[in-house]
């Protein structure tokens, strides 16, 4: 199971976050604003909490699903502090997918309980088969959320409502 972790990661670029429970976290903001915030997202019904040694360091809270197929659904979670806008935070991701030889699509806005983000797709190719990934960033107060549902392509579509139940549940306060 730790060689699935650690190639799974090698597929996503998320940043770093101080974990609390399976799907909830508190960010740390700089020490002239000690406030810490709690960000969660309800995950799908029945899926089981990565077990936080075996994620690597850039990725500390996910929750993963069942496949017939061996490569199992997850949803993680992850923060970022930054400075600039959504919209060149999300031109830097489009230029690292581009530079990687990944198609990346802006989906557009999307509405979460934290407020508006933007939700983006990409697709690879891994040793389990063809992925997809969607991503839910929002900015807020100078962070950076990313919410990432991973599956098989092809099971993609079976986990849509439950994907974009637990994007809309992203929640920061």
């Amino acid at each position: 199971m730790n060689i699935f972790f650690k190639s799974l990661w090698l597929t996503i670029a998320i940043a770093t976050l101080q974990i609390h429970a399976d799907s909830a976290l508190e960010v740390k903001k700089p020490p002239q604003e000690q406030e810490a915030i709690t960000v969660t997202f309800r995950p799908p019904e029945g899926w089981k909490s990565a077990e936080s040694s075996q994620l690597s360091s850039r990725v500390k809270s996910m929750v993963v699903g069942t496949s017939a197929k061996g490569y199992p659904p997850s949803i993680n979670l992850a923060t970022e502090s930054y400075s600039g806008t959504l919209k060149d935070y999300l031109k830097v991701i489009k230029s690292i997918n581009d530079a990687k030889g990944i198609l990346w699509k802006n989906l557009g806005d999307i509405s979460t309980d934290a407020g508006v983000g933007n939700l983006s797709q990409v697709e690879n190719k891994t040793q389990w088969g063809d992925i997809r990934m969607m991503h839910v960033v929002l900015l807020k107060d100078g962070v950076i959320y990313i919410l990432t549902a991973t599956a098989l392509k092809d099971e993609f579509p079976g986990l849509y409502k439950d994907f974009f139940k637990a994007f809309r549940s992203l929640n920061v306060s």
